[in-house]
């Protein structure tokens, strides 16, 4: 009787880990940011719509590809600037919300933001 009742649980348990993958998957947001090529926010501006946490956005057909001098980012995310088109190599390193107004760099072509 208490082997049967043990198992029950068991079972229970193991069901109930299974039916809920949900909570142990990365939350996701998609948050707009906006990226300038000049300083505080001026010059040429883009908006971009980006999935946090996965999606690397290539600026390449954006008027601020290779030319981001300042950037608007929303509370709670942070985003990197990356001198390749696949968020990978050389980068700014994390700016933190609400953004930055300092940079420099000539080769920026893709960012990836997550949430804090």
């Amino acid at each position: 009787m208490q082997f049967t009742a043990t198992i029950l649980m068991l079972a229970t348990a193991i069901t109930g880990a299974i039916a809920a993958p949900g909570a142990l998957e990365q939350r996701q947001d998609i948050i707009e940011i906006k990226a300038c090529d000049g300083q505080n926010l001026g010059g040429t501006c883009t908006k971009i719509s980006i999935k946090t946490q996965h999606d690397c956005f290539n600026l390449e057909d954006k008027p601020v590809n290779d030319n981001v001098h300042s950037v608007s980012i929303p509370q709670g995310y942070r985003c990197r600037f990356w001198e390749s088109d696949r968020c990978n190599g050389g980068g700014t390193g994390d700016i933190q919300s609400p953004g930055s107004d300092n940079i420099f760099s000539n080769r920026v072509q893709s960012v990836k933001c997550y949430i804090n």
